[in-house]
């Protein structure tokens, strides 16, 4: 049997997956650049509306959360990139299934839904893999 439509959900999970986690660490090593926190701290206290938060507060929360991000699009990746491998060929598509199931439960809940679209893909992946059986051929 063919596993075309879960191989290919997987692949485009896998690219959008390190396309998100490279731009996350792309900006989490932003916000670690001196001038770049200066700059929003300064443009955080001469807005009005957000003189009560503390700039310093929002951007270890930033640079923290970030670092979830790139975790789980990491681990998406990893496991993304093995189910991918288990599905060619047809060799252990329960195994690719769970395994993609996981990915986007992991995915998704540690990157606080940042990465939702690799984990939309992973999971239709996942359960196309598990439900599909192969075709009985008929003895005369």
């Amino acid at each position: 049997m063919k596993r075309t439509a879960e191989i290919t959900l997987t692949i485009i999970g896998v690219i959008i997956n390190a396309l998100v986690g490279g731009s996350v660490l792309l900006i989490a090593s932003l916000f670690k650049n001196e001038t770049f926190q200066e700059q929003v701290k300064n443009e955080l206290a001469n807005d009005q509306k957000l003189n009560t938060v503390d700039p310093s507060e929002v951007l270890n929360a930033i640079g923290n959360g970030s670092w979830w991000v790139v975790i789980a699009s990491l681990i998406g990746l990893v496991l993304g990139i093995i189910a991918a491998v288990c599905l060619k060929g047809n060799n252990k598509p329960k195994l690719a299934g769970i395994l993609l199931i996981i990915a986007a439960v992991v995915s998704v809940l540690l990157s606080v839904g940042v990465d939702w679209l690799p984990g939309i893909l992973f999971l239709v992946a996942g359960i196309l893999s598990l439900a599909r059986k192969p075709k009985k051929e008929i003895m005369d």
